[in-house]
């Protein structure tokens, strides 16, 4: 007999299977590094962080879970890949025909749809160049599922109820940067 997972959450890393990820929650958000706000002599406000901060953080928890992820070997500096179960968002303007992504979309993640949610034609060209087949005539939304090479940076936890044979849990990282 085969159970499939409950999730879209991609990683090897955390082998999440059947009976794992059941009541999942994945948050991603900037980096606090990536912001450095100044304002000048007339308050005109300026982020001096550099492009390279630009990195996500991670907070992937599970509840109502009958067995946890693979956590036994991620403790504060593992590495390991994860493809997010949601979307990252982005935008082809009016005229515009290429944007680039700001991260790698996992295989056949991308869509690219009008504000009514019409499919528009397009082409991956590299690994995160998306260009339109024909200029836009309205603005084109970009929808893909990033591929995520996370750095632990704090001890995950993970709490066993044991009459209600659920366990719950929770694994902190961020994008370990460098080359992404």
């Amino acid at each position: 007999m085969t159970y499939e997972t409950t999730t879209s959450l991609i990683s090897d890393d955390l082998a999440i299977g059947w009976q794992t990820a059941l009541g999942l929650t994945v948050e991603l958000s900037p980096i606090d590094e990536s912001a450095h706000i100044v304002r000048s002599w007339n308050g005109r406000a300026r982020n001096l962080a550099a492009a390279e901060f630009q990195l996500f953080s991670c907070t992937i928890s599970s509840s109502e879970d009958m067995r946890p992820p693979a956590l036994s070997s991620m403790f504060p500096g593992a590495v390991f890949t994860m493809v997010p179960p949601a979307e990252l968002s982005d935008a082809i303007q009016v005229g515009a025909t290429t944007r680039t992504l700001i991260r790698n979309p996992h295989p056949s993640s991308i869509r690219c749809l009008t504000k009514d949610f019409k499919s528009v034609d397009f082409q991956l060209i590299g690994s995160q160049q998306v260009r339109l087949d024909s200029p836009a005539t309205e603005i084109v939304r970009i929808f893909y599922r990033p591929v995520l090479r996370l750095f632990v940076t704090e001890p995950w936890v993970s709490t066993t109820h044991e009459q209600n044979a659920e366990v719950s849990w929770t694994l902190t990282a961020e994008e370990e940067g460098g080359d992404i």
